[in-house]
């Protein structure tokens, strides 16, 4: 019996289910790294997301540009292969700041759906913007 081809590559873009019709995020596989549980750590962009951030002057970011996440969330979220492309190179901050908290077992991986994981970013910008601003 030959072994299955694994379902994820790098380059792979996924349109997932958004939280509503104005959006429709696309995931970017950067990194595929081996998770130390089984299984593998997706590193992903995303874009075509409306992530509300009281901290902009036009208050939404649209893009993000590094998510850990396990394949259960492109399961978890309808996602639709649409395409390949290649690598977006500003993962790397965020990918660097997460394996050294990841190595130091301060980080994990998302496996909820993406819609879920959204909604988590825009309360933690939210809370994030209203315990920074204002406080002398």
């Amino acid at each position: 019996m030959t072994p299955a081809t694994p379902p994820y590559a790098v380059g792979q873009q996924w349109r997932c289910r958004g939280r509503h019709a104005a959006e429709t995020p696309t995931l970017t596989i950067n990194r595929i790294d081996p998770h130390p549980l089984g299984g593998e750590i997706l590193h992903v962009s995303v874009t075509h997301a409306r992530i509300r951030h009281p901290g902009l002057r036009d208050g939404v970011i649209t893009t993000f540009a590094h998510l850990p996440i396990i394949g259960q969330v492109l399961e978890r979220s309808d996602a639709e292969h649409v395409g390949q492309g290649t690598p977006d190179p500003a993962y790397l901050d965020g990918y660097n700041q997460w394996k050294q908290a990841f190595d130091a077992g301060k980080a994990g991986s998302y496996g909820i759906p993406l819609a879920e994981i959204l909604d988590l970013i825009e309360t933690m910008l939210a809370k994030r913007d209203t315990d920074g601003a204002g406080h002398a």
